[in-house]
């Protein structure tokens, strides 16, 4: 879809996409709570299923209106640096939820976490030995990594559930999640709004951003991977700020791992659309930005495994190695380019 959007409209309209993706993003944390216990799925695995895509869905609409329009180098910096983003809100999430003695990576820590990050580091080296894969290198509209990226999400959902279920019996024991009453239909019919409304301000955030890069003459690599990927970050900020509110961590967890290893599976929906080997296109700067989301995940990781008791200046040690870990990376893409 091309919607040919003058800039001076893009501007205003990429504002007001990005204050009702806040707005509506916002209300998911009380639905994906009601849902989560009105349905018994357990916040590991439902906020997993319904956080992962929900939040992600303008990166769906970029990568598919991309994809339809033949310029796929936004969506892939998109995706990858969206990892990065959203990696990077784990500081974020920290400090907001510094009032609690034990830092953030501490207080989310679990079975269900660990094996989430896990899964994406799998799913972030898969990325990596694709790219390494002959630009010719497509059978059936699609590549040999970008189908193990599939399975490999589709196999850490499959054993988060079996994780979840085995939780079950003690979750019936303790009282549901304090979230505001909504009916059923309420919650669903909500869910389905929000969802929408997420969507088409994904493609109109990916129509105006597009127009403003060309205007400003800004690399689509680049301009995907940084001020692109941070604005559809919102509903993660905006969802995972109103989780820390009501002191419900751990679908900050399902959103950000979980979006984040959902998120290469779009590759394989790229590839199905343009019958071109997505990850073996890549650009130096994808990979690197992929790299950089291993090391991040594997920190906090480690923070999760160490359970670091206190914190240090309202963050854990892990956010503050994260920080710096940033930081030089930044650096380390005038090299890169």
């Amino acid at each position: 879809m091309q919607l040919e959007i003058p800039f001076h409209y893009s501007i205003w309209i990429f504002l007001a996409s990005i204050i009702l993706l806040w707005f509506f993003s916002n209300k998911l944390s009380d639905i994906v709570n009601y849902i989560d216990d009105e349905f018994n799925l357990g916040s590991s695995f439902g906020g997993t299923i319904i956080l992962s895509i929900v939040t992600n869905l303008p990166e769906i609409a970029i990568t598919t209106n991309g994809a339809l329009k033949g310029d796929i180098d936004i969506a892939v910096g998109n995706i990858l640096g969206g990892i990065v983003i959203q990696a990077l809100l784990f500081v974020l999430f920290d400090f907001a939820s510094r009032k609690e003695k034990k830092p953030f990576s501490t207080l989310v820590s679990d079975k269900a976490s660990l094996i989430q990050g896990l899964f994406l580091i799998i799913i972030l080296v898969l990325v990596i030995i694709g790219k390494l894969f002959n630009a010719d290198s497509i059978n059936y509209r699609t590549t040999f990594p970008e189908i193990l990226i599939a399975i490999s999400w589709i196999t850490s959902i499959v054993i988060l559930r079996k994780i979840q279920a085995k939780k079950e019996t003690l979750n019936n024991t303790i009282s549901k999640t304090n979230t505001k009453k909504l009916a059923k239909k309420t919650a669903i019919f909500w869910l389905i709004i929000s969802s929408l409304v997420i969507l088409f301000f994904g493609v109109l955030l990916e129509e105006t951003s597009d127009t403003i890069a060309n205007h400003y003459q800004i690399n689509g690599v680049i301009f995907g991977a940084t001020i692109l990927a941070l604005i559809t970050s919102l509903p993660e900020i905006s969802g995972g700020l109103a989780f820390v509110k009501n002191k419900t961590y751990q679908p900050i967890i399902s959103d950000i791992f979980g979006g984040n290893a959902f998120l290469p599976v779009l590759f394989l929906l790229a590839s199905l659309l343009t019958n071109d080997a997505i990850i073996p296109s890549a650009h130096p700067i994808d990979i690197y930005l992929t790299t950089i989301a291993i090391i991040i995940t594997a920190v906090y990781l480690m923070g999760m495994i160490l359970k670091l008791p206190y914190r240090k200046y309202g963050i854990g040690i892990d956010s503050w190695m994260v920080l710096i870990i940033y930081i030089l990376s930044i650096f380390g893409m005038f090299y890169v380019l």
